[in-house]
């Protein structure tokens, strides 16, 4: 590997690369314009389809909450183990957390939608039998009073893990109870007679591989922009392997969970499954398998398909693309209760949403954590 140099970064400015000021400047008109769209295109939804509507807020908020958790639990674990290969993209990992703020704002905003969303909320909850029992636990008041409680611990030791590198091992703890817990209520809950136990284990392996897909495409075009010091072949390979292998532990768990319910064969457990393998469902659910398993697989196999770029933006960009729609099978088939899929208005906006507050939360935070005096290292 050769040895690398040091560029002073107004030699860097003159040669035409922007800076972070210039590049923020440029994608913050975008982002409010995609921020605009988003809430303009979900109030349509409310007025021509208010289930797509709430179930996209959902799909929005806990999207952007996994992005957040995913650059929290990365910094954590690199901090436990002591881990320096990552210490150049460590910025990215950083700046993730600025979501959780406002992916709480939008899980809170769920509250005037929950009778749509949640059977345990409507007026008649109390007089269906399958619900006896768990009104205690599910019912609106306690319910968005946990999400409070679980956004403050996680806002309190992300920033405590992010800003000061202190308390990984807390955070750990905290996000092992809480994030299961998190699960649990905001997905499973959509249709509460059934139940899966290791459904948190299976949003863990999504948010982490879309966590590291995130990093890694953040670490590879800041470095071509010349904005983080250079990230070698050897910490793309790093990031290869890391992307291969929990894709592959995605589709492990997911196996794992489907195989429990078919080999069990109990009515509550089977019929969300029955409903993806049957009619209009059953293309998405063999995509989904294809877009965070199949794909990636074939991509990474290689070990210079590791290393190179191209292929690592490609795989990424397909990943986050399979996280999306395999939380769009996890709410959307409960919420239209046996409707069919489809992609409208409400699904474009909760996306561009996501793109552009993702932008406008997550930028600020990374320009305070570049010092734009310091040299920028160019590998030769």
């Amino acid at each position: 590997m050769s040895a690398p140099f040091t560029v002073p970064i107004r030699d860097l400015t003159k040669s035409g690369i922007p800076t972070l000021a210039e590049i923020g400047d440029r994608l913050r008109g975008g982002a409010w314009v995609f921020v605009g769209l988003g809430i303009l295109l979900l109030v349509l939804g409310l007025f021509l389809q208010p289930e797509r509507s709430w179930a996209n807020l959902l799909l929005t908020a806990f999207n952007l909450a996994c992005v957040g958790l995913g650059g929290l639990f990365l910094l954590s674990i690199q901090s436990v183990t002591g881990a320096r290969w990552s210490d150049p993209i460590l910025k990215a990992h950083r700046a993730m957390p600025a979501l959780l703020p406002v992916a709480g704002v939008l899980m809170l905003l769920l509250w005037f939608g929950a009778s749509t969303l949640y059977p345990w909320a409507r007026p008649d909850a109390a007089s269906q039998h399958a619900l006896h029992g768990r009104l205690a636990w599910l019912n609106t008041p306690f319910f968005f009073a946990r999400v409070v409680v679980i956004f403050s611990l996680w806002i309190w030791t992300g920033h405590r893990l992010a800003r000061h590198g202190k308390g990984s091992a807390a955070f750990i703890l905290v996000f092992a109870v809480t994030f299961t817990l998190a699960n649990f209520d905001w997905l499973m809950s959509l249709e509460p007679i059934w139940s899966s136990t290791i459904f948190a284990i299976y949003g863990f392996s999504g948010m982490f591989l879309q966590g590291i897909a995130i990093v890694t495409i953040s670490a590879i075009v800041l470095r071509q922009v010349g904005l983080i010091p250079a990230v070698s072949k050897a910490q793309n390979h790093d990031l290869g392997k890391l992307l291969f292998a929990f894709s592959c532990f995605w589709a492990y768990i997911f196996l794992s969970q489907f195989l429990l319910i078919w080999y069990a064969n109990i009515p509550e457990e089977t019929g969300p499954m029955r409903l993806l393998l049957q009619g209009k469902w059953m293309p998405l659910f063999y995509l989904n398998l294809v877009l965070n398993f199949g794909l990636p697989f074939v991509l990474l196999l290689q070990r210079k398909a590791k290393t190179n770029e191209t292929v690592l933006l490609a795989t990424c960009t397909i990943l986050l693309a399979g996280r999306w729609l395999d939380l769009y099978l996890q709410i959307m088939p409960p919420v239209l209760q046996g409707g069919s899929p489809g992609f409208g208005a409400s699904e474009l906006g909760g996306i561009l949403l996501q793109l552009g507050l993702g932008h406008m939360a997550c930028w600020p935070v990374f320009m305070k954590d570049v010092n734009p005096a310091q040299e920028l290292p160019q590998a030769e």
